[in-house]
């Protein structure tokens, strides 16, 4: 390659990233302002359809989401079962985005409307109580956001921790929309840490999904019966604030309708032993998760693999049958 090729990649990429962000903030403008505006069983439809497609005309998605299925099912469940659950979640994952650009036409009001039911919110308000902060944990399941939408309702500070998305200008237009719930949504750097501290030490909530290892800095955990990297944050939170975690859920029940469940995580009393009470405290969180998934199924849209294909159990994993001697990640690397 010559000098001069060589000179031009650098700016050329910087043309494409920037060509790319723009397309993507363009397309989520549309759909924030176009069909999210549709009415609501026309968006489920398209979301339905759009799921469906996806979930036929990408290798991937089918690969992934029936590794999910076969984890969540078991192997023995019938291959057309966990294939329709498979394809559900795709759908799901269609359904979330046009949650997202329904949702910011939707006042926390609004949003609380479209809950059937919400059950062990008299947990949650216990929780709060305390004065110690609660830590809201859910899973990619039906809409999480759902809730933090319902709970805006309410006079209480909450912060959620989520994902940074490149490039920054879809990043910053999708926490635009999110933050008109009156909610902070923040990464999980450094930052974002110490802020969730200081909101859990003054009786707040913070809100994280963890099912995913978004970071990639997760240590193995057993999921559904296998080794998964599954972060340790939010009972690391926990511990270290004395907060209590809530487990929610949100199901969607109907197009435009949801039935949320809420309920407190019992973390064992701590030993002293701080590997050891991460690791304790991971596997009643987990037990929680794997409860709200098998709930349903095809409404857990993760996309990404959460188990490595033909992956043999790693030295260092930690799940019902007991503990190792691996040090999960700590929040001190971050303060």
């Amino acid at each position: 390659m010559t000098p001069a090729a060589s000179a031009l990649r650098a700016p050329l990429r910087r043309l494409r990233s920037r060509v790319v962000g723009d397309v993507r903030v363009l397309g989520l403008w549309l759909l924030v302002n176009g069909l999210g505006r549709a009415p609501v069983r026309v968006l489920d439809a398209i979301a339905a359809v759009a799921g469906t497609l996806a979930w036929l005309a990408v290798p991937r998605l089918r690969t992934i989401t029936r590794s999910h299925m076969r984890h969540v099912l078991g192997a023995n469940a019938p291959v057309a079962v966990r294939d329709r659950q498979a394809r559900a979640c795709v759908r799901s994952a269609a359904r979330y985005y046009a949650d997202f650009a329904r949702g910011a036409h939707i006042s926390p009001d609004g949003a609380f409307d479209a809950a059937d039911e919400i059950s062990g919110l008299d947990a949650f308000f216990a929780a709060l109580d305390r004065g110690c902060g609660v830590v809201l944990v859910s899973a990619h399941l039906g809409d999480p956001e759902f809730m933090i939408k319902a709970l805006g309702a309410f006079d209480f500070d909450t912060l959620v921790f989520t994902e940074p998305l490149e490039p920054r200008r879809v990043h910053e237009f999708v926490h635009r929309i999110r933050g008109r719930t009156g909610v902070s949504f923040v990464p999980a750097d450094l930052g974002g840490v110490r802020d969730a501290l200081a909101l859990l030490r003054a009786g707040g909530v913070v809100a994280a999904v963890s099912d995913r290892d978004v970071l990639g800095t997760a240590r193995p955990y057993l999921f559904f019966g296998e080794p998964a990297a599954m972060p340790s944050g939010a009972v690391e939170l926990a511990r270290r604030t004395h907060a209590t975690i809530i487990h929610g859920t949100v199901l969607r029940s109907a197009p435009g309708r949801y039935r949320v469940a809420l309920e407190r995580v019992n973390l064992p009393a701590p030993t002293g032993n701080r590997s050891e009470d991460i690791a304790s405290g991971m596997r009643e969180l987990i037990a929680h998760l794997e409860a709200g998934i098998r709930r349903a199924p095809g409404q857990w849209f993760v996309l990404s693999p959460i188990w490595s294909p033909d992956q043999a159990p790693p030295a260092g994993a930690v799940g019902i049958s007991g503990l190792t001697e691996a040090q999960p990640p700590t929040l001190d690397e971050h303060l």
